[in-house]
């Protein structure tokens, strides 16, 4: 599992909240893409696999038991950390 291109799958759920189903390529913080969304709150749940959070210099491990809330504006990678297939869905929610 070498490619980096993560799949999204979003939808609109309610009141401008999305709802984004990926599956995450990356597997090292130098192959995961720098995310930043400014104007919505990130909500991340790991639905397969074993997924790490990086905010700033501290890095989280997540599985199907975890999940994550980041604040709009700050910048954070995702990477798998398992041998198998690491999948996620994140809901982004507009913050005022």
């Amino acid at each position: 599992m070498n490619e980096t291109i993560e799949t999204t799958t979003s939808v609109t759920v309610i009141h401008g909240t999305m709802l984004s189903f990926e599956w995450i390529g990356a597997t090292s913080a130098t192959d995961a893409p720098l995310r930043l969304r400014e104007q919505h709150e990130t909500l991340v749940r790991v639905i397969e696999g074993t997924v790490i959070l990086q905010v700033e210099s501290t890095e989280r491990s997540l599985t199907i038991e975890h999940e994550a809330r980041i604040e709009a504006g700050i910048p954070h990678r995702l990477w798998n950390a398992g041998e198998g297939d690491a999948r996620i869905v994140q809901e982004l929610r507009r913050t005022p």
